[in-house]
């Protein structure tokens, strides 16, 4: 199986060479393990076997939304385990401050140096990602503050009136760039209310993607595909280099951009 496309030279990436893949909608080149604890406070989705060849595993933290469970979310976790991601998912309904999902990401970055753990030594620590649906959109806010989170995916995040304890002060504050994914027919986290502010104020390169099929209850009630891929090749490109999912943003030809179909498309930054 080939390794991911790069421009950076041979060996350099920190993270090591994890398989191409070709369709980042699909299922990875990973089996994913069944979903298991991780400390008291988080639920863990992982490839089966961490570590091979050499690959140290990115983490990606994640948030409910209001009132919502883990296993709503299992479709688009799971997904990511597949292609080689350690995702780290708050047991959390009420996720805005962000807290319960830093202290998941911190569980994994500490069990990369306990001795036996299946974790030791295959965890690219300091290189994460962060991602959550409303309530936890606007934790992934809080937790892009963090200087380890190198991409953030916020999808429909709900900011309005400080709720769940979000601070619109983080809108400027975050570290590495955001895709910020909306639903056109999203009347719980209206875009126009709370996506376009994030778009129009925030402090780092932004990819702005608003699906015509989106709805937001549908994202957590068995989910909805079609974020699967940019999510997916979002958190490839820049937390595994794999530049194999650039053409999915970059560019005047972008594939999203040229999908008028499904998906309406502002950028700035990018």
């Amino acid at each position: 199986m080939a390794d991911v496309v790069s421009d950076q030279p041979p060996g350099s990436c920190p993270v090591g060479n994890f398989p191409a893949v070709t369709d980042f909608s699909k299922v990875g080149p990973y089996t994913a393990a069944p979903a298991e604890a991780g400390g008291a406070n988080c639920t863990i989705f992982r490839p089966t076997t961490l570590g091979e060849n050499g690959v140290k595993h990115p983490v990606i933290a994640w948030g409910n939304g209001t009132g919502g469970v883990v296993g709503v979310y299992t479709w688009i976790l799971s997904h990511w385990a597949t292609h080689g991601f350690i995702v780290a998912a708050a047991n959390t309904n009420s996720s805005g401050t962000g807290n319960e999902m830093t202290g998941c990401l911190d569980w994994v970055e500490q069990q990369n140096t306990v001795a036996g753990s299946i974790y030791e030594g295959k965890v690219a620590v300091g290189r994460a990602g962060a991602s959550g649906h409303s309530q936890g959109g606007g934790g992934t806010l809080m937790v892009g503050r963090d200087s380890r989170i190198l991409a953030t995916a916020p999808v429909m995040p709900y900011i309005l009136n400080g709720f769940g304890g979000v601070d619109q002060a983080s809108i400027t504050q975050q570290k590495g760039p955001m895709l910020l994914l909306s639903a056109l027919n999203d009347t719980i986290a209206v875009p126009a209310q709370n996506q376009q502010p994030i778009f129009d104020t925030t402090n780092v390169p932004v990819f702005w993607g608003t699906l015509a099929s989106g709805n937001h209850v549908t994202f957590s009630l068995g989910g909805n595909p079609g974020y699967l891929a940019p999510t997916t090749a979002w958190f490839r490109m820049h937390l595994m280099c794999d530049d194999s999912a650039r053409p999915m943003f970059y560019g005047t030809s972008c594939t999203l951009c040229t999908d008028t179909a499904n998906w309406t498309v502002q950028r700035k930054g990018i």
